[in-house]
């Protein structure tokens, strides 16, 4: 795929759960400095094994978008917190987003807007209470009345798309997650008076990988276009 044909929203996702150490240690030679000190401070080496992976992953698919080198990219936060990537003192006209859970790394870009994602394993252990404690009130009250089989996954799709939305605008956690809510089926966000913005702009896009992962994605598109998403499963031999 050539960079100037590659989808509006683009997502990588790769499984890594019969990855070792061994099988990542090439991939080190790809990252930069401040990245492979990174992985030499993790203590937990399946973390360490998912950071070298997520990033391994990042610097594919922005050489697969952009054409340049794995190696070429370097990082600086940019606008609220987010990184960028650039080649030199050129930044990348591309955006993208990383996430990462026990079992999986993904990565998403597009040229036209900021976006954000998130991903969790669904038989995960969660505090559901977090809902009431935390959650807009219909959020909570829609996940009280699913299925007692269902709620875990039900709380986790609440819980990315809002995770994809605080990552998209770049605010984190700083963002109070009762100050917008979600209607689930399909995903619409619902904006409260404390956020000035325009709920029609947004597009979010949700789905299940490998049977076992919460993936959701989010993003502002100018005239309120959906611009679409393509998601493709890697697999480690396929980075470099």
């Amino acid at each position: 795929m050539t960079p100037a044909s590659i989808p509006p929203v683009r997502l990588w996702a790769m499984p890594t759960a019969e990855l070792t150490e061994d099988d990542v240690a090439a991939w080190l030679d790809v990252l930069d400095d401040t990245e492979r000190s990174r992985v030499a401070r993790l203590a937990i080496p399946r973390t360490r094994i998912e950071y070298a992976s997520a990033h391994a992953l990042t610097r594919a698919m922005l050489s697969a978008a952009s054409g340049e080198a794995p190696t070429a990219f370097r990082y600086e936060i940019g606008f609220k917190g987010k990184p960028r990537a650039f080649i030199g003192d050129r930044p990348l006209d591309l955006h993208f987003n990383i996430s990462h859970t026990d079992g999986l790394v993904a990565v998403a870009v597009s040229r036209h807007c900021e976006l954000g994602i998130d991903v969790e394993a669904v038989d995960r252990s969660v505090d559901l209470a977090v809902a009431d404690r935390y959650f807009f009130g219909a959020e909570a009250d829609w996940l009280a009345v699913q299925p007692r089989d269902r709620q875990l996954e039900s709380f986790l799709r609440l819980w990315t798309l809002k995770e994809a939305y605080i990552k998209a605008t770049g605010r984190g956690l700083s963002q109070p997650l009762d100050e917008f809510w979600f209607d689930v089926d399909p995903p619409r966000i619902r904006f409260t008076p404390a956020i000035d913005d325009d709920e029609r702009a947004w597009r979010f896009h949700q789905r299940v990988l490998a049977d076992r992962f919460m993936v959701s994605a989010g993003w502002r598109s100018a005239g309120g276009v959906d611009l679409g998403l393509v998601v493709e499963m890697k697999r480690s031999a396929e980075l470099f």
